[in-house]
């Protein structure tokens, strides 16, 4: 699958997603189309390249096979959180698919056999060997490939992450991948790249619920010298929800009775059923990912899309809470940065 790089250009339009579509439905999905059935593709390079930048210059863009249409359309964030929301945002506002023209916000394992960019020589992904090291929370995995020895350490670089995106898909990569090396030499322990996709997948496979839903875990540790007991989301990568771009940090007081600190049976009813009515205000614009409780605070995490009124629609459920001061506290985080220490 071809990568052709965007050119950053300064324009500001006040809808650059709705501009986009707007091309597009219009003009836009025919003559890419028909650039690439002439196999002419870099004729369409500079005005495809020029509209997603007006989105965000630092998205990219793809044209590959599609899954269910002929052609496929993807403009990511290319592994950086911080526009990851952009383009989902993007692929929300995408007209519905047809046998010409899908869409994608992720790069997706397949069907690309060969990477070709930057006018560089096409390199044969099948050529490529890893090694695989899984732990209790991720998949750390090399990359080599026999061209690095004739590559710059920067484009062996970008190659790995290319490879890997093309045989995993960019959100398993992003979920279950920990670290990434490229390695120069094959390793002793290296098994061919088809052995990859089915290793992680058997990986995430152990670490999500039945019905393919993220897993939730428990955590218990002390700050400041207090018991502290947490629950979270299992992993919490903010890649499986990118519009979720904005922390809500909700703190609870409650009174404490106990020893340690921690809520007795009653009051952890009362903080459940709190808990229970503001996620009902949210509906579709955010998710509980985790909360934490200790010393007679009880802290719930959530994630909004922050184009949405969903902050709002926190602050004005948290009226009424009778047992102590309530604080809430939104913050962006498209990586999901606050709630970093509760993903180990």
């Amino acid at each position: 699958m071809p990568i052709f790089k965007r050119r950053r250009r300064n324009v500001v339009e006040a809808d650059p997603i709705g501009a986009f579509w707007s091309w597009w439905s219009s003009s836009g999905a025919g003559l890419v189309a028909d650039a690439v059935a002439r196999r002419e593709p870099a004729d369409v390079n500079e005005e495809l390249s020029r509209r997603v930048a007006r989105i965000h210059p630092d998205l990219e863009w793809e044209l590959g096979p599609g899954l269910h249409a002929e052609h496929v359309l993807i403009v990511t964030a290319a592994g950086n959180p911080d526009q990851r929301a952009v383009a989902r945002r993007w692929l929300r506002a995408a007209p519905p698919s047809d046998r010409t023209w899908e869409y994608a916000d992720l790069r997706r394992p397949g069907p690309a056999v060969t990477i070709a960019f930057d006018g560089l020589p096409a390199v044969a992904i099948d050529e490529s060997v890893v090694s695989i090291e899984p732990d209790a929370a991720s998949v750390h995995v090399g990359v080599h490939h026999p061209a690095f020895a004739s590559l710059s350490v920067d484009v062996q670089r970008r190659m790995t992450f290319l490879i890997l995106d093309l045989v995993l898909g960019e959100e398993m990569v992003e979920t279950w991948v920990g670290a990434i090396d490229t390695l120069p030499d094959a390793p002793a322990d290296a098994v061919p790249v088809t052995e990859l996709l089915p290793a992680v997948a058997g990986f995430a496979a152990e670490h999500t619920l039945a019905d393919g839903s993220p897993a939730w875990k428990m955590l218990e540790g002390t700050r400041d010298g207090q018991r502290v007991i947490a629950t979270a989301e299992y992993p919490l990568r903010s890649i499986r929800r990118p519009h979720l771009d904005t922390h809500v940090a909700v703190s609870i007081q409650y009174p404490v009775v106990r020893d340690d600190g921690l809520p007795e049976s009653g009051m952890l009813d009362e903080l459940r059923a709190f808990e229970d009515h503001l996620t009902d205000r949210l509906g579709g614009s955010g998710n509980l990912l985790a909360h934490e409780t200790s010393g007679g605070t009880r802290i719930l995490h959530y994630y909004i899309d922050g184009s949405t009124p969903a902050d709002a629609q926190l602050q004005a459920a948290t009226t009424g809470w009778p047992h102590g001061k309530v604080t809430v506290t939104t913050t962006p985080d498209p990586a999901w940065h606050n709630v970093a220490h509760l993903s180990g």
